[in-house]
């Protein structure tokens, strides 16, 4: 039994042309391919051999694409891991590592990110926090902890006269 797709209409076409040239989306890529090929009329262990997927995936995508028109070229969510932190929370963080620490009563002048991490716990606002998450948080939220810089002046009465 051989399967095809749909015939296409000259938008759908001109779009999937689209998803070809521009998208970075690699699954996006590869299913637009199976589409196209399997309406140029290639079979499905054609198609299978040229996108290296199993012909039974094949199948289900121009199955899909028959349903759903162009949405079926999206990725689909994968399940993982429920994110721990929600928007709040991170914001609470990116926010206590832009303020100073000594405005909250450490003993030191700015953070590194084990001393964020055990501020955070100390303070009861997470449970745990690795280094890692709390660089993803922070680079998310575009905060960057760097050293301050400082300017000393020079207390040298004769500064001047030896500049010149």
């Amino acid at each position: 039994m051989c399967i095809y797709v749909r015939d296409l209409t000259v938008a759908q076409g001109q779009q999937i042309q689209r998803i070809l040239r521009r998208s970075k989306n690699r699954v996006k890529v590869r299913r637009a391919q199976v589409v196209l090929a399997s309406d140029q009329g290639y079979k499905v262990p054609a198609i299978a051999e040229l996108v290296h997927y199993s012909p039974q995936h094949v199948r289900a995508i121009i199955k899909e694409f028959n349903q759903q028109g162009l949405q079926a070229l999206e990725p689909k969510p994968r399940p993982g891991r429920p994110e721990e932190f929600d928007e709040d929370l991170r914001a609470l963080i990116a926010e206590t590592a832009l303020c100073p620490p000594k405005l909250l009563d450490q003993p030191f002048t700015r953070w590194s990110l084990a001393k964020l991490g055990d501020y955070l716990v100390a303070e009861k606002i997470v449970k745990s926090i690795s280094v890692e998450t709390l660089r993803k948080i922070l680079r998310k939220k575009k905060v960057k902890l760097r050293r301050t810089k400082t300017w000393k002046e020079c207390n040298d009465p004769q500064l001047a006269a030896k500049k010149k």
